[in-house]
């Protein structure tokens, strides 16, 4: 996917560069500053150094020109490359060490989700300071109300967003490569920090406080994993060429410019408000609302990431499938999950009521995403591995050089960890577990299904043959499949424990269709089998919500009157599946967790049209001792 169809290139890349750019975009507020603060105003020519190099390594070596050649079906991130892995090793299961790595590495992007909005908001709200020191007081209570908007409009989609956000951020590029100009202008000589030497040097002679510098240099490059997970929602082409063109120049220009500033301002080096020393007096107040528009925009790169990690997560049986809603008629990939939303906002404000500053609450920034770093480097290489056409011995030269650059970053991360890193490690541990626990207990139940699965025509038969008395009207068991695997063993559980036949019992596939996001019913398919069952699929257009009645109504006219439906004679019939036993194969803790989540997650079904009375939800209780009680092996 190189772009968005329909749209003119060139604002595809806009809309790109205020989404995907907005988190490290906005890094400049408090990542030079922290860094200098531990290192001393002297080397400040040699930090810029080393976030010069950091910045070029990470994001344009290792994300830009290395892992977005790697996309499953136009996706990015953790998720994708679990996906391509799982596409090479084909039919061969793959390991639980796999699936260790994979679940943290997506629970460590997924607790980045709720820091980046919190520090990013904050930091630009605390540059009224430089204005007036009292009105320092009044930043905690603005940055709150500032996530209580941004989160209040994700409703209405990351593309809406990204024609919004798009200009805003080319202004707030084009601005700090302006601040970083004029004091180049000023003292060029710190154009030195294009040489790596200086950078190094200072690392070398800081031992091991070498590692908390590079823990605050860390904080430059937040936000690039954003660059490869929302590969699905812009496209290569637009995000690199938002990258190279605009927000790589300006961000290097601009953390020129600090250390310019500094090198001749020395005593500023202590200002949590150095980024907006930059700017003269008269325009420190426009600039502080830009950079607020532009912190906003920075944490919409990481909710869109978050959003996106969600919707693949349940694809690949992760996670829990929580209700969303596509946002965007060209991009399918472009959702709104209202359940995260809601976490990754509350948390937010709590962490910027609890924190209250930027500068605390960058001692637990870091962390997270450079572990998450680790593992796509790790997942990365799994993939080349998997590849015969690959040459082992360059994969192996290359996993090398990323895990010097990623370990060196994570490791040094971990300075702070008892200052406050371990809030996002502590919690992404625990999003890790409950990943594990769904995918374990999904893992038991689709054995299960696999085992007592018949063909539609063999149900047919047997309910055509069955003793259980026939009863009126019409069960309706749906869905969002284009395969009847799990329909067919509702049909036998619910039929087991009513000792009932319907008069006509249907299996009714309502699969997304991607072709026409707008289409309501598309022509119905229907297949009449013995015993009154009838297979019927009706796509519908992802950007719709599925209308059952109204699909089964289609499918009686495309029929010919062959499948009669009768709305006040028809019921609705869904299961959840539920684990009664698992035979020892899971620990009795996890599976505890497992109901839990079963009993919780969101119900999926409650926007299809279907009338409440009309609807029946049942716990299909699974039993791994017997291996079938979805089954009784045939309907009598």
């Amino acid at each position: 996917m190189s772009a968005l169809p329909g749209k003119r290139f060139s604002l595809v890349w806009l809309a790109a560069l205020g989404v995907v750019f907005g988190d490290i975009g906005t890094s400049p507020l408090y990542a030079f500053q922290s860094a200098v603060s531990l290192a001393g105003s002297s080397h400040a020519i040699a930090v810029a150094s080393l976030i010069l190099w950091t910045i070029i390594l990470v994001v344009s070596v290792k994300y830009a020109f290395i892992m977005m050649r790697e996309d499953y079906k136009g996706q990015g991130g953790v998720f994708a490359l679990f996906a391509l892995l799982k596409s090479a090793r084909g039919s061969k299961a793959v390991g639980f060490g796999i699936m260790w790595v994979v679940a943290f590495g997506a629970a460590l992007l997924l607790s980045d989700g709720t820091l980046t909005p919190a520090i990013s908001v904050l930091s630009a709200v605390e540059g009224i300071v430089t204005i007036h020191p009292k009105l320092g007081q009044f930043a905690p209570g603005a940055a709150i109300a500032i996530l209580l908007f941004l989160f209040g409009i994700q409703r209405f989609g990351t593309g809406k967003l990204g024609t919004v956000f798009g200009p805003v951020m080319f202004l707030w590029f084009l601005s700090i490569a302006l601040m970083g100009v004029i004091q180049i202008a000023h003292h060029p000589s710190v154009l030195r920090a294009l040489d790596p030497h200086l950078g190094l040097t200072l690392l070398a002679q800081s031992g091991w406080y070498g590692f908390a510098i590079m823990g605050a240099v860390a904080l430059a490059v937040t936000g690039a994993e954003a660059l490869y997970a929302d590969l699905a929602n812009f496209g290569k082409g637009p995000i690199l060429t938002a990258w190279y063109g605009i927000a790589l120049p300006s961000l290097l220009l601009n953390y020129l410019g600090q250390a310019a500033y500094l090198d001749i301002n020395p005593s500023a080096s202590s200002n949590t408000g150095l980024f907006f020393l930059l700017c003269p007096m008269s325009m420190r107040g426009p600039l502080v609302l830009l950079a607020t528009a532009a912190t906003v925009i920075a944490s919409q790169a990481l909710i869109s990431a978050v959003f996106t990690l969600v919707r693949q997560g349940k694809s690949l049986d992760i996670l829990p499938p929580f209700l969303s809603r596509h946002t965007n008629s060209r991009v399918r990939e472009q959702i709104y999950i209202p359940a995260i939303n809601f976490i990754l906002g509350l948390c937010c404000i709590l962490l910027v009521a609890v924190f209250r500053t930027g500068s605390s609450l960058a001692n637990a920034y870091g962390v997270a995403v450079t572990g998450a770093m680790v593992v796509t480097s790790i997942l990365w290489a799994l993939v080349m591995f998997s590849r015969p056409d690959v040459a082992r011995w360059k994969t192996v030269l290359i996993l090398c050089g990323l895990l010097v650059l990623d370990l060196s970053l994570f490791l040094s991360c971990m300075t702070k960890f008892f200052l406050g890193g371990f809030l996002p490690f502590l919690l992404a541990i625990g999003i890790m577990i409950l990943m594990l626990t769904w995918h374990r207990g999904r893992q038991l139940i689709n054995e299960v299904m696999k085992a007592t699965f018949i063909a539609p025509e063999e149900l047919g038969k047997q309910l055509a043959a069955g003793s259980l008395p026939r009863v009126t009207g019409t069960r309706v068991y749906i869905t969002r499949e284009r395969t009847p695997e799990h329909s067919v063993g509702s049909i036998m559980e619910f039929q087991r424990r009513n000792k009932s036949v319907a008069e006509n019992v249907v299996i009714l596939m309502l699969p997304s269709n991607w072709s026409d996001p707008y289409a309501v019913i598309a022509d119905p398919v229907v297949r009449k089998h013995a015993g009154g069952l009838w297979e019927i699929t009706v796509p519908h257009g992802y950007m719709v919500e599925a209308d059952a009645p109204e699909s089964l109504r289609a499918a009686a006219e495309a029929s010919g009157g062959a499948f009669a439906f009768d709305p006040e004679d028809t019921f609705y019939i869904f299961p959840k599946e539920f684990l009664a036993s698992d035979g020892g194969r899971m620990p009795s803790w996890q599976r505890r967790l497992f109901v839990f989540l079963i009993r919780n997650v969101g119900f999926l079904v409650k926007l299809m049209g279907i009338p409440p009375e009309r609807l029946i939800v049942y716990l299909a209780y699974i039993n791994i001792n017997r291996q079938a009680a979805v089954s009784s092996g045939s309907v009598k």
